[in-house]
């Protein structure tokens, strides 16, 4: 096999609206204009093991932790009345970097399960928006996809038979 050289070769990625989503298809909370900072990490956790013949280096499983600064708010649509419920349990999310445009090549998604730890309440002082962490503790490793999600896909065809008039 022959190698093959890359050059990278794209403008950096800044962020301006993601989508951000978590819950069982059909009931989801759609949640990015609650939240001003997004951050999906691995961590990787290493054993390092000295012989008399040198160090050798071996790693743990990844864990990934996605944490959105979210903004707190109340009532029928606010962000603690829609994500309350789905603490301490699992829920499938969504994150879509360019949430203006649909998932592709250059806009990979990533979904997966996470679990849903509580959260603040709040934590604010007079006169400043409530900011708390919200945490997806992802379960295995997440999924990165450039198509559309199925569930999403489904959902949008449903919608659109939905706008058709019905067939005489």
């Amino acid at each position: 096999m022959v190698a093959v050289p890359i050059t990278v070769d794209q403008p950096p990625f800044i962020l301006t609206k993601p989508h951000l989503e978590v819950g069982p298809a059909g009931a989801e909370v759609t949640y990015e204009c609650g939240a001003n900072q997004i951050d999906a990490s691995p961590e990787q956790d290493s054993n390092d093991t000295e012989t008399f013949c040198g160090i050798f280096t071996s790693y743990k499983p990844t864990k990934w932790t996605v944490t959105v600064t979210a903004l707190q708010s109340f009532g029928a649509e606010g962000l603690w009345n829609a994500l309350r419920p789905l603490v301490n349990t699992v829920q499938p999310f969504l994150i879509v970097p360019d949430g203006t445009q649909p998932v592709s090549e250059s806009n990979i998604a990533m979904q997966g399960l996470a679990f849903i730890p509580e959260f603040a309440y709040l934590t604010a002082a007079v006169g400043e928006a409530s900011e708390f962490d919200f945490v997806l503790a992802v379960q295995g490793d997440p999924e990165f996809i450039d198509t559309p999600p199925v569930a999403a896909m489904a959902a949008s065809a449903q919608a659109a038979k939905a706008d058709q008039p019905p067939k005489a």
